[in-house]
């Protein structure tokens, strides 16, 4: 007897596979939560060294200039490094991506993408440029499941 449902399975194995859809569901969440307050708190600290640098520079002219300057280019240029170097797939916001993979368009990243848009996030937001934080974390919470 077919009421109208193609393919209609038991209750048991409907809530079953319920429960399953949940459970990962809350393990997902709890992951990318973990990683995206752990990236958020690596730019508050990031920022506080940042300052303190710029703080101490500001009182010794041009010597303090150039450390600030010089340290900023750096750390934006080892982020620049590790992108290139261990995931291209990390290059920019990353959002457009994960609607690329979303939609069938693209194969999803590897897991490797994680450390290195952390790291690179980290250095290159850090060190004063005009980036925002959402777009990698949405791009390393889809890379997470």
């Amino acid at each position: 007897m077919n009421d109208g449902f193609k393919n209609a399975t038991a209750p048991a194995e409907r809530y079953g596979s319920l429960l399953m859809l949940a459970l990962s569901s809350l393990v997902a969440g709890v992951a990318t939560g973990l990683v995206g307050a752990a990236f958020r708190l690596s730019l508050v600290w990031a920022d506080r060294l940042r300052n303190s640098l710029v703080t101490w520079g500001h009182d010794r002219d041009i010597p303090g200039f150039l450390l600030v300057i010089s340290s900023c280019a750096t750390a934006t240029g080892a982020a620049a490094w590790l992108v290139r170097r261990f995931s291209p797939h990390a290059s920019g916001s990353g959002i457009p991506h994960v609607e690329a993979v979303v939609k069938e368009e693209l194969l999803p990243v590897p897991f490797a993408l994680i450390p290195v848009k952390f790291l690179g996030g980290v250095l290159s937001i850090g060190s004063g440029l005009a980036l925002g934080r959402e777009g990698p974390s949405v791009h390393m919470a889809a890379s997470l499941i």
